[in-house]
């Protein structure tokens, strides 16, 4: 059942009308039975208007929201309401009640068609859920509110925003006229068929395929392929700190839309690419795939990784990883860190991954922390905040000279610069040969 308040109007001429009429008693005593008329009748109108407003069961919603939501975009959603009895419209006002991974819309108007739309803003990957919808609708004079909480039952999944990576990759693919993710084959060896060939002298005997020198009426062998193509891997913290906000999103959220630029260029390369997750334990583990068509497996599984609460153990988890990997690769290890202290087993560890494969070790640059060691301080608290974050930004730095001492490498970036930033240094290690 809806409950009835009393509108702006309402409110005002109440507000303004009923002063008046005590006033009109107070002066003249013998009229009070007139301002009593006066203040039945204001509440008799309200009454009257709750009445004819429109009954609930009378007006019908349809929604368009599209298959899927992504993070760090606008998402289209409309909605619209209509009475398939009665063409006009009372005014009406929506406020839709999502799940906390969505970012809570405002009140809404509807147009004089019944009509709105509005753009959706996801805190994190995993599912939107519609649970609700509060709706408002006035009476034909205005006068009164009708108001009820409509239970909904809308779920769509929250991905990653993919949809720009294809124009994204193939335009810095396409700056770089050398591009340096070839296969380089070595022909002859190997286990996969590269092609027919006749029979020469030094040729493994092997290689001899009878049923195609029988058709060619001479000796044909078959000629293998070894490639050796690049083994990249993108491992995650998904500890407590990157899964904190940076602008909009979550920092892991900015850095897996930046592993999935990067392994879609590895991929269309021929490059293999696998995908690591870890807080306090290993939580993702896909092996390494290949082949354009192996993307959407990487897609799924990046969209898998959860946002703990937990920081993470860096021992346990590069171990772990080192482990599985039986040939030296390019790791880009997504983290963060506050201090020195903090960072001290975050460096042993990776360090120790540095000895067999090539790390690039990726954080965000923290522009919000910058800006408030630069500002100008206008009070004593001003002054306490900038050299806390001076003191951050030095211990940084520090961490950050180390692993390049220790033979890493470093990308910090801006968040709006990351995924380009880190096309870019992986391009840039292709071409010098460096794994």
């Amino acid at each position: 059942m809806p409950s009835v308040r009393p509108s702006q109007l309402a409110i005002m001429l109440m507000g303004a009308g009923i002063p008046l009429l005590l006033l009109i008693a107070w002066i003249a005593p013998a009229l009070w039975v007139v301002s009593f008329a006066g203040i039945t009748a204001i509440a008799l109108l309200i009454a009257i208007d709750a009445m004819a407003a429109r009954s609930s069961r009378a007006l019908h919603i349809d929604t368009d929201v599209p298959p899927v939501f992504f993070v760090g975009t606008g998402n289209p959603f409309s909605l619209k309401v209509f009475d398939p009895k009665r063409s006009y419209l009372p005014s009406i006002q929506v406020r839709p009640e999502f799940s906390d991974a969505v970012v809570q819309p405002e009140t809404l108007t509807l147009s004089p068609e019944g009509e709105v739309s509005y753009e959706l803003h996801m805190r994190r990957r995993g599912e939107a859920k519609l649970e609700a919808l509060w709706m408002r609708w006035s009476g034909p004079f205005g006068l009164a509110w009708k108001q009820m909480r409509l239970p909904a039952d809308l779920a769509r999944a929250i991905n990653p925003d993919i949809r720009t990576l294809q124009s994204d990759a193939l335009r810095w693919i396409a700056r770089e006229a050398d591009f340096g993710i070839k296969s380089q084959i070595d022909r002859g060896d190997g286990s996969e068929f590269d092609a027919m060939r006749e029979f020469v002298p030094g040729m493994d005997r092997r290689s001899v395929d009878w049923k195609a020198s029988a058709r060619h009426m001479a000796l044909m062998a078959k000629e293998y392929r070894t490639e050796r193509n690049h083994n990249i891997v993108l491992a995650y913290d998904t500890g407590r700190l990157m899964c904190e906000p940076l602008g909009d999103i979550s920092r892991l959220d900015h850095a897996v839309h930046a592993g999935m630029l990067l392994s879609y260029a590895s991929l269309r390369g021929g490059d293999r690419v696998g995908v690591y997750g870890f807080d306090t334990q290993p939580r993702v583990m896909t092996g390494l795939v290949r082949g354009n068509a192996a993307f959407g497996k990487l897609q799924s599984e990046m969209a898998r990784l959860s946002y703990s609460t937990l920081d993470a153990n860096y021992t346990l988890g590069l171990t772990r990883l080192s482990a599985g990997l039986n040939r030296r690769s390019l790791i880009v290890l997504f983290t963060d860190f506050i201090d020195t202290a903090q960072a001290e087993l975050m460096v042993e560890n990776a360090a120790r991954l540095a000895k067999r494969h090539l790390v690039v070790f990726a954080v965000f640059k923290d522009e919000d922390l910058e800006a408030l060691a630069l500002k100008e301080p206008e009070t004593p608290e001003d002054v306490t905040r900038a050299v806390i974050a001076d003191n951050l930004i030095q211990e940084r730095r520090t961490v950050i000279k180390r692993l390049s001492r220790l033979g890493i490498d470093v990308l910090e970036a801006p968040a709006h610069q990351f995924s380009s930033a880190l096309l870019n240094r992986y391009l840039t290690i292709l071409q010098q040969e460096r794994i």
